[in-house]
């Protein structure tokens, strides 16, 4: 197989679920040369979706480091940031991406769910709020591609007990099981 095939058979193996196989293609074709945004977005994507969030976090940099204004990278690594538990790290990336993509309702959660474990309710009160919209297809599809996120989020948690918490105004029960079934 020479050179430039390498991508291509990468993405072909990703598409197909087949992670680990294609995160040695993408990593070949790294070696080979290919160092396009496409690469490491990708690559970061499977080693998300593989639990491995500092390798990802470290694809979605290279990105950034390509093109500073790559909002879906800005979008993975603050989901990454998230799952490692940088949380003030997870809100600047997801802040960047909803500032221009507003109709990500996972990344309005994933920015509460952050604001939540750093004590800001009133912030992650409005996020989780802003998520309301998303749908289940948007949920499950965010599930598949990261999986569980492995962070124990127990501010979050505590926040979601408490009788009189804001939220319990202002989210619908749909929502609300939406945010626990994501906590799961």
């Amino acid at each position: 197989m020479n050179n430039n095939k390498y991508l291509p058979e990468a993405k072909i193996l990703f598409a197909s679920g087949q992670l680990e196989k294609s995160i040695d293609f993408f990593t070949i074709a790294e070696e080979k040369g290919c160092e396009t945004v496409d690469l490491y977005l990708s690559r970061g994507a499977a080693e998300m979706a593989l639990g491995r969030h500092r390798d990802s976090q470290e694809d979605f940099t290279h990105v950034l480091q390509q093109d500073a204004k790559h909002e879906r990278a800005h979008y993975f690594r603050g989901i990454a940031y998230l799952a490692l538990g940088e949380y003030e790290k997870a809100i600047k990336d997801l802040t960047f991406s909803l500032a221009r993509n507003n109709d990500r309702g996972i990344a309005h959660l994933a920015r509460g769910l952050a604001y939540a474990e750093l004590g800001q309710e009133k912030d992650a009160t409005l996020d989780f709020k802003g998520s309301e919209a998303f749908s289940d297809a948007e949920l499950k599809s965010f599930k598949n591609l990261f999986g569980n996120i492995p962070t124990p989020f127990s501010n979050t948690k505590e926040l979601l007990s408490k009788e009189n918490a804001p939220w319990n105004n202002l989210l619908s029960k749909n929502a609300a099981e939406k945010l626990s079934n994501l906590l799961e």
